[in-house]
């Protein structure tokens, strides 16, 4: 029996659609009683290459231009926390384009908005979101240590600080004695860096499945592993959250999944982000469609990508790889696979629903009832 877990709704927020139209998605989800956060990304553009956004491979694209045109993470959060005050948020970043000092008090503000039901998931970040703009990728993991170091000592001293650090350093830095409402600060992401990191400064980890956690069994390992860590380090692993984000499809008809799973967008997202080491397809048998040692984290700009490499790609990438790149079925088949992962140990969990973008867009916004209904199953399984 699946314990109780933190369930999140995933927010992508565009600037094609309305405010107002979020807003009151994230009332329904609040006045639904089973979802406790949203979880709205901070990105500068998608995955998917422009040249496959068209009308052949989705519906919607006759009605959304793009899928790039992003909102700002932090600002819509803030309104959407004053327009349902009574949801938690939960935003996730990068290290690398906004100072510690900075996203602490951002986050600190988040968190008096949302009478502490706010935080942050921070990652060693993407190419696509740093690189174009200006920023260098590989200092992710050094500007991630900074952060979680600088988010501790800003909140643990009320005096001002001095903290040496690898790119950013204080220097009496001081942003006043207010400790109204505590964010949680969580890593994002996977590797062992990144997993020391996480076991010594932050309040929670999360991945994504079946990305970098393909079973149950290995969700569970990597459980272990890091509890067994956090007791060599002194600190209570009970203490500790374990979150997953579910890559997933869901939908009532099944024949229209097993389109989808060869739709050009879905078989697209197989490719370069079905396992994020390309080298775990081998562990199961399947040739890798890119290099072994590519890394959508590391390699991925979709705006570079020409048609004979996106055909190449699709060339590559089968049938069998996308039914194992997502978590997807109706409803109660996605709620019943999400829970196997809550029983391995995750305590928030996020089913992350990308078919909308191949529906019609009537059926599209009934995706957010489907989502609703995990969470409500969900929350039945671990409060029988």
């Amino acid at each position: 029996m699946s314990k109780a877990a933190t369930t999140a709704l995933a927010f992508s927020c565009d600037r094609h659609t309305p405010p107002s139209d979020f807003a009151a998605a994230a009332a329904a989800a609040a006045q639904s009683g089973v979802v406790d956060e949203l979880l709205i990304w901070d990105q500068m553009t998608n995955f998917w290459p422009r040249q496959l956004w068209h009308p052949d491979n989705s519906p919607m694209a006759a009605i959304i231009p793009d899928l790039d045109s992003y909102s700002d993470a932090f600002a819509m959060s803030a309104y959407l926390a004053a327009s349902v005050p009574d949801i938690g948020m939960t935003i996730s970043t990068d290290a690398i384009r906004r100072g510690p000092a900075e996203l602490t008090q951002t986050m600190m503000t988040l968190a008096n908005m949302t009478g502490g039901k706010a935080k942050v998931m921070i990652g060693a970040g993407e190419a696509k979101q740093v690189t174009p703009y200006g920023w260098k990728r590989s200092e992710g993991l050094a500007r991630l240590e900074d952060q979680l170091k600088g988010f501790n000592a800003l909140w643990d001293s009320t005096e001002p600080v001095d903290l040496p650090g690898n790119h950013w350093t204080f220097k009496q830095a001081w942003l006043g004695q207010s400790r109204t409402q505590r964010p949680n600060i969580w890593a994002l992401g996977g590797g062992p860096k990144l997993f020391d990191l996480a076991t010594t400064y932050a309040d929670g980890i999360s991945a994504i499945v079946p990305c970098v956690a393909p079973t149950p069994e290995s969700w569970a390992q990597t459980v272990s592993t890091m509890k067994t860590e956090l007791e060599r380090k002194g600190r209570d692993p009970e203490q500790f959250e374990f979150g997953i984000w579910f890559m997933s499809l869901v939908h009532e008809d099944t024949d229209l999944l097993a389109r989808a799973l060869d739709n050009p967008l879905m078989r697209w997202m197989a490719g370069v982000f079905g396992r994020l080491d390309q080298s775990a397809w081998d562990a199961e048998g399947i040739e890798p469609p890119l290099p072994r040692d590519w890394h959508y984290a590391v390699k991925l700009l979709p705006v570079k990508w020409t048609q004979p490499e996106i055909d190449g790609l699709l060339s590559r990438t089968t049938h069998e790889m996308a039914k194992k790149s997502f978590v997807y079925g109706t409803p109660e088949s996605v709620a019943a696979q999400v829970e196997q992962y809550i029983d391995a140990g995750a305590t928030w969990v996020s089913v992350c629903d990308i078919l909308p973008l191949l529906l019609d867009p009537a059926d599209a916004q009934a995706g957010l009832a489907r989502n609703i209904e995990i969470c409500a199953r969900l929350k039945k399984a671990g409060n029988p």
